[in-house]
């Protein structure tokens, strides 16, 4: 499965659960500026990211309870947020401490509800892998344990659900929400070396590992033609520049990342594994590591970023065979995969597939 781009958390969560593209739904990073709001997005900063105005679209929890069905949401980003005055029947809030193990009980302890009780989809958000990629690199020294963890997890949802004799009637749709890409210090592009030093205090950057710049209210009025410019340059003077650079507006129409002005007016796109920074931000010289040793956000279609899709369940068994593999496809598709096996009506979206998947 293809992330949306940027291959960025936030954006393909909510992506994922609404079937639109970030430039559709409006989370287009985990950090970004809206100009008409005269305000700023922060994942981090509940106060802000918690209000209803930021995002657009209807996730499927909305859609379940607007048509009748019950839901309940375990820290997928964005679930606390009520859309049309409607949130999850059961939520709960993200904790660090809850391991994949707690979550899947959980799960099986709402699905032990009495039927009128019950709800008929949850979502389950598991960040470790993401983190462990992130700290020790996707080839770090963890990384086989958070998988092997992740695995155990599942192995428990699944015998669980066997124990109340649910196996064959509920569907486990899992998915990752990007991949990720190693990091290293040889990998460095100091874009303050490329950006003429005057026009840098008047610069604010979003979207990371994306070079996105925005100007502030006080930046001189051709800042964006003079410093596009300069990264420009800079990609056809050297032989390998190991970024493409474009205007908002000229982003090829592939990424589907152009259409909102809580997009950067300069999009810069570093190779997988490649970041930009400062030479305040890293000194080669003290010797240290780059961290992260891991990161996301880069072009979605590059291998690195990946995601995967895999679902069982009566549904799945009657239309497609066992075993099957997919056409590789965009995770638009999600939302109304799940809409089809809950037999609900789709709110609008981006999907062009309307649940229905081709096999290799």
């Amino acid at each position: 499965m293809y992330p949306s781009f940027p291959s960025i958390t936030f954006p393909n969560h909510w992506t994922l659960v609404t079937g639109l593209y970030p430039e559709a739904h409006g989370i287009v990073a985990n950090e970004f500026y809206d100009p008409l709001l005269q305000a700023g997005f922060i994942h981090k900063q509940p106060e802000i990211s918690l209000q209803p105005r930021w995002w657009g679209g209807e996730p499927i929890w909305a859609t379940s309870t607007l048509q009748g069905k019950r839901s309940g949401v375990i820290m997928w980003p964005g679930a606390a947020v009520p859309i049309h005055s409607a949130t999850a029947d059961y939520f709960i809030d993200y904790d660090r401490s809850m391991s994949a193990v707690d979550k899947m009980d959980m799960a099986l302890k709402w699905l032990d509800l009495p039927l009128e009780r019950r709800p008929q989809v949850i979502a389950i958000y598991i960040p470790q892998i993401d983190q462990k990629g992130h700290g020790g690199g996707p080839d770090g020294p963890q990384m086989n344990m958070v998988l092997s963890n992740m695995d155990s997890a599942i192995e428990h949802l699944l015998n669980g659900l066997d124990k109340r004799n649910l196996g064959s009637h509920v569907h486990v749709v899992i998915v990752s929400d990007h991949g990720m890409a190693a990091t290293h210090s040889s990998q460095l592009i100091y874009y303050d070396d490329i950006i003429p030093h005057d026009l840098l205090p008047y610069l604010e950057r979003e979207a990371w590992p994306l070079l996105s710049l925005r100007p502030v209210s006080d930046a001189p009025p051709d800042i964006i033609e003079r410093v596009y410019e300069a990264l420009y340059l800079y990609t056809q003077s050297v032989d390998e520049p190991h970024f493409e650079v474009y205007l908002r507006q000229d982003v090829p129409e592939r990424f589907h990342y152009n259409s909102t002005e809580r997009i950067a007016p300069i999009v810069t796109i570093p190779d997988p594994g490649y970041s930009f920074v400062t030479h305040k931000e890293f000194d080669p010289s003290l010797g240290k590591d780059y961290r992260p040793r891991g990161m996301h956000g880069y072009d979605n279609k590059a291998v690195e970023m990946r995601a995967i899709f895999m679902a069982r369940g009566p549904t799945v068994e009657r239309e497609y065979k066992a075993g099957v593999v997919l056409e590789p496809f965009q995770n638009i598709e999600v939302y109304e995969f799940i809409t089809h096996i809950m037999d609900l009506t789709p709110a609008p979206n981006n999907g062009t597939l309307h649940g229905m998947f081709k096999a290799i």
